[in-house]
């Protein structure tokens, strides 16, 4: 299977701008330390600070499964159910 890249588009709450910080940090660090990322970025809209886009690409699906359940992950993801206004996750796959 060729790899898999996840396009995620987060908006933070105003009010949870600060504590989302930290949780961002260690979600990127142990993302790009795990041995199925080829790829992992963060970024920050211009227009709106409280918008992340995530740019990841993954050797595989079971890798991205595996991810699924790591700590930072897991903490991302509970913290992003009550505390985001929007959550957009797109799996892809290159094709040129």
């Amino acid at each position: 299977m060729s790899q898999l890249n996840i396009i995620a588009t987060i908006t933070v709450k105003r009010e949870f701008y600060d504590a989302f910080q930290p949780i961002c940090k260690r979600l990127v660090a142990g993302s790009r330390a795990e041995t199925g990322c080829v790829h992992y970025e963060l970024n920050q809209s211009i227009d709106n600070p409280n918008i992340f886009i995530v740019i990841e690409t993954w050797v595989s699906q079971q890798a991205i499964d595996f991810y699924n359940t790591t700590p930072h992950f897991v903490e991302f993801a509970n913290f992003a159910k009550k505390h985001t206004d929007r959550l957009e996750i797109n799996i892809a796959k290159q094709v040129i």
